[in-house]
């Protein structure tokens, strides 16, 4: 099940730039416990399904060349790598492995009312790993935001957001997305993010 790696990997590579680490490698370690864990070159896997696979490599550059600089904006890896592994659906798969995922997506987020992509209270492991708030929701965010800019703008940014020197292979916050956002399209995306985020 591994081979579909590479693919991914040229997906990505295609959408945000050459793989981060593109001077060393990339593997998978398997172990033991449910769910998958991404570290720089090297993610621990639980399995090999699709999802995973996608989503710990996503991580390689949102979560590992540009990582959350505070838990409240966790969304920022996670958020992210779960909507990669959508778009490996949109992009490499069928149409109906697209609509699937974002019904998936939009039935878990709206089968309970509230919440925000922003965490409150750092204090808590379970709220800043909360699937239905800074995983599907946030990648449903993303959505939105790429809807509301377009294609060319919206990757276009998120292109510049992970080569800026000040956030490459360090540290962002959630304004700091928000300022290539906004760089990119010229558009105040302020009420969005109050609304939305």
């Amino acid at each position: 099940q591994l081979q579909k790696t590479k693919n991914f990997i040229q997906l990505y590579d295609q959408l945000f730039g050459t793989y981060p680490f593109s001077e060393e490698k990339y593997g998978h370690a398997q172990f033991g416990w449910g769910g998958g864990m991404e570290h720089q070159t090297m993610s621990f896997m639980g399995g090999f399904s699709d999802g995973l696979i996608a989503h710990e490599l996503a991580h390689q550059w949102f979560g590992d060349k540009v990582t959350c600089g505070s838990w409240q904006d966790i969304w920022l890896n996670e958020g992210f790598a779960t909507y990669l592994t959508g778009l490996t659906n949109e992009f490499l798969g069928s149409e109906a492995d697209w609509q699937n995922w974002k019904t998936n997506q939009i039935n878990y987020v709206t089968s309970q009312p509230g919440g925000s992509v922003w965490v409150p209270d750092t204090t808590s492991v379970g709220r800043i790993f909360h699937g239905r708030l800074s995983y599907a929701k946030g990648s449903l965010l993303l959505h939105m935001l790429r809807w509301k800019l377009g294609d060319d703008d919206f990757f276009q940014a998120l292109r510049n957001y992970l080569d800026d020197p000040q956030l490459a292979y360090g540290y962002a916050r959630n304004a700091d997305l928000q300022f290539h956002l906004e760089q990119q399209s010229g558009q105040d995306l302020t009420e969005f993010f109050d609304d939305w985020y």
